[in-house]
Formats: structure tokens, C-alpha cells, sequence
């Protein structure tokens, strides 16, 4: 069977952007699932703004911004467990992008993925805030606990990649610090990245692809 590949697209970039073209020029069969995500669009059924008037009268004020957030993560994992389930994790690898390695994360800590993923520049802790807002149990640190039982489980095949740029002005590449150091996996600072990291795309041999094959490998090293 040949190696698939899930991509996770970003908050605004959706199915087509140039990482998902990437993909599909250098792998058979790459799944794009669309979110339905935005931050601002009404006519998006995930979007942030969208739960926001739909939440309004259900929740008190302070609870729904983080709740709305919830939300919109909730919906966007559900786009995706149709195809997470039906592929095989040790056939595939899961990569999620900005706001796409949050729900990857989120992914990761329910189980609903076992296998190798490439987390670029995860958005998760400035999605849902330090604390984690409405639900305790979808706080970061509580996020990344869940996350580190799942890779330390026998039936978890492959490695979780998080890589992000140094000049990265929209995730804080300390966000991803303190993931891969209480997840105890690998995390790859590109120096010079910006959130785009497009740098991953570029040169003969890019060094997503490398990444890809790299993850495939069985086991987590330890944070360098």
C-alpha cells in the first residue's frame, strides 16, 4: 500500500494552498479535507465568529470566546475522523499547519490518530489560550499529557515532528518548546523560518519530504 498523507490545512488557507500542492506533486494520494475554517466568516460553519453568534445566549460572557474556540476545534476534528479512521498509521502521515497542528493535536490526544505527524508551527496553546478557557481537560498542558500517553502506548507507530521557524511572528516558537518538552518529542527550529515556512518546500531536496520519511521511523527520540 502506498504511503498516504493526511494534511491538516491552515485557519484561513484551506484545501489548495501551496503546502497541499506541495503534497500532491511529490505523493500519489495526499487527503485535504476542508475544515470550514476562518476566524471571521460567517459563511464558514467552523469559524470562530461563527460560534461566537451562535454561542451568544448559551453561555455566559466570559466563557464564550474560549468555548467558541472549543467549538470551532471540535468541528474541524470532526471533518476529519472519517479519513483518519480509514487509514492505516502505519501507511500514513498525518501533517497539520498553524491552526491544522492544533486539531492535529487534538487528534493525537484522543486517539483518533496513532501514527507518524509533522506539526508545523501548532497553533494550539494560542488558540485556546494558557488556560484552556471553557473545558479544563482541552487545556494545553492537559492537552499535551493526553498527547504523551498516546506516543508512550505500544500500539503508537512512527513520530510526532513538531518544526517551527525562529522568526516566526504569528506562533510564538515557544509554544512549541513547551510541547515538545512535555511530550518528550523531537522539536526542529528552522532558523530564519516565518509562519509560512515555506522554506520546508524549497531546494532539490525539500526538507518537508525529509521530514515525511523521517517520521516514518519507529519511535520518538528525546528533545534535543
Amino acid at each position: 500500500m502506498a504511503l498516504r498523507i493526511i494534511f491538516f490545512h491552515g485557519l484561513e488557507s484551506g484545501c489548495g494552498g501551496r503546502k497541499h500542492r506541495f503534497l500532491q506533486e511529490h505523493y500519489d494520494d495526499v487527503v485535504c479535507v476542508d475544515m470550514h475554517m476562518s476566524l471571521l466568516s460567517l459563511g464558514k460553519r467552523n469559524s470562530i465568529l461563527r460560534n461566537l453568534v451562535k454561542n451568544a445566549l448559551m453561555t455566559k460572557p466570559w466563557n464564550l470566546y474560549s468555548w467558541s474556540v472549543q467549538c470551532s476545534l471540535d468541528g474541524c476534528l470532526q471533518c476529519q475522523e472519517s479519513e483518519l479512521f480509514r487509514t492505516q498509521s502505519s501507511k500514513g502521515v498525518l501533517i497539520g499547519s498553524s491552526w491544522g497542528g492544533a486539531v492535529a493535536c487534538l487528534a493525537i490526544a484522543k486517539g483518533l490518530w496513532k501514527g507518524p505527524a509533522i506539526l508545523i508551527a501548532p497553533a494550539y496553546k494560542l488558540a485556546v489560550g494558557k488556560r484552556g478557557g471553557y473545558d479544563p481537560t482541552y487545556s494545553p498542558l492537559a492537552i499535551y499529557a493526553a498527547m504523551a500517553k498516546q506516543l508512550a502506548s505500544d500500539d503508537y507507530v512512527g513520530q510526532v515532528i513538531i518544526v517551527h521557524g525562529t522568526m516566526d511572528d504569528t506562533v510564538p516558537i515557544s509554544d512549541s518548546r513547551e510541547m515538545a518538552s512535555v511530550i518528550g518529542v523531537e522539536v526542529q527550529e528552522v532558523e530564519g523560518g516565518d509562519h509560512r515556512m515555506r522554506c520546508l518546500l524549497e531546494g532539490e531536496t525539500p526538507e518537508l519530504i525529509s521530514l515525511i520519511n523521517r517520521a516514518q521511523t519507529t519511535g520518538n527520540p528525546p528533545e534535543r
